[in-house]
């Protein structure tokens, strides 16, 4: 008997994000500040260096790094740039906190305050009073361990909106969490404007806060939609290995595009490119499918919320990367570094009851999924 690989191809479609007034290319490994970014606390608390975002590409993330002073701790002020008062603009960047609720994060816009009539330069709130400190969001993200994409807008002089539009939203499950505290308008004489993010009164030094892709440009018929931002694969999906004889054997979440499974039982993927390999290599992959699944385990299984996965010491492997959830219908709900460790506290106790695949990355570079049932 034959096994068979077959290959998903899905597509996004093409997205430009051209009009992006920062320039985010000079974001290189290092510390301190770079061209359009002023470091904001010291050059030891601003740190650049590979991570991973929501979607678990390899990019250059801002990492803010505490330390026992509670004053700045990390992020930016962005250069002034000149803006269209009469135009509405869109600020946006991604943010993860991690380890503790010490400190806030603080998303924001800045109006020049060089000239003595500061008020020339400031913005408004939307009823019209200004605000010279102005701020979309300031305080603690919804959860510790997650990306989030912070949405604020400032309208044209001549608005008059009164409804915040600005939003936060969940990098796991692309979904709207809340609103932002505050947009604002343009005052009629403000024609420079600043991003900034910032980690601040932290003073606990295993805390960390990582910022990604920041944003601010001018609304109009090119700007990206949030669905863009977010960047969520819509095809994402979890998808399931058989053998020849259309028995499941495996199942696994396909995050990107490209994911390989053994062939699925007819009509399953009518547009699929089949690659043949030989049955013994098949065998063999089959085979430390199950050994992994025996090194580890979870429970208790089924659980009220609170689950310990641990791995075998003996397998000689760690955890790595992440451990997911996703539900029935294969959307991910639920995501937790691991950290290189043998052994990792799950708590599902806000899910609703019923059946989840739980999703761990190993450090031999395979993964495992196993079927947990929450009560």
């Amino acid at each position: 008997m034959k096994y068979f690989y077959v290959i998903f191809i899905f597509s996004l479609p093409f997205i430009s994000f051209s009009q992006n007034l920062l320039n985010t290319s000079t974001w290189t490994v290092g510390s301190g500040s770079v061209s359009g970014f002023s470091q904001n606390g010291s050059t030891t608390e601003n740190i650049r260096e590979y991570g991973t975002n929501h979607i678990g590409e390899n990019v250059i993330l801002w990492e803010a790094v505490p330390d026992v002073t509670s004053s700045a701790d990390g992020g930016w002020n962005g250069d002034y740039l000149s803006v269209d008062n009469t135009k509405k603009y869109r600020f946006s960047v991604w943010i993860k906190k991690t380890n503790s609720n010490d400190g806030h994060t603080y998303f924001g816009c800045q109006q020049s305050q060089s000239d003595t009539a500061i008020h020339s330069f400031s913005v408004l709130n939307l009823n019209n009073t200004i605000n010279t400190n102005p701020y979309f969001w300031a305080g603690d993200l919804p959860k510790l361990d997650r990306w989030y994409l912070l949405v604020g807008f400032i309208h044209g002089k001549n608005s008059t909106i009164s409804v915040n539009e600005g939003a936060i939203y969940d990098g796991i499950t692309g979904e709207f969490v809340q609103n932002t505290q505050r947009d604002f308008k343009f005052h009629t004489n403000t024609n420079i404007l600043k991003h900034r993010a910032y980690l601040y009164w932290d003073t606990n030094t295993s805390d960390r806060q990582y910022f990604y892709n920041p944003r601010m440009e001018q609304v109009n018929s090119n700007t990206p939609s949030i669905s863009q931002l977010l960047g969520l694969n819509p095809d994402s999906k979890l998808l399931f290995a058989y053998d020849g004889a259309g028995n499941q054997k495996q199942r696994f979440y396909c995050e990107f595009d490209g994911c390989t499974v053994e062939t699925p039982p007819a009509g399953r993927a009518s547009n699929a490119k089949t690659i043949v390999s030989n049955e013994e290599e098949s065998k063999e992959q089959n085979d430390d499918v199950i050994l992994l699944e025996k090194a580890i385990s979870i429970y208790p299984n089924p659980t009220k919320g609170v689950m310990l996965l641990k791995l075998d010491s003996k397998s000689n492997i760690t955890l790595s990367h992440s451990v997911n959830i996703f539900n029935s219908a294969g959307i991910l709900v639920y995501e937790k570094p691991s950290n290189s460790k043998m052994q990792i506290e799950l708590n599902i106790s806000d899910f609703s009851a019923g059946a989840y695949l739980v999703h761990a990355h190993l450090s031999n570079g395979k993964s495992v999924t196993k079927k947990i049932i929450k009560n």
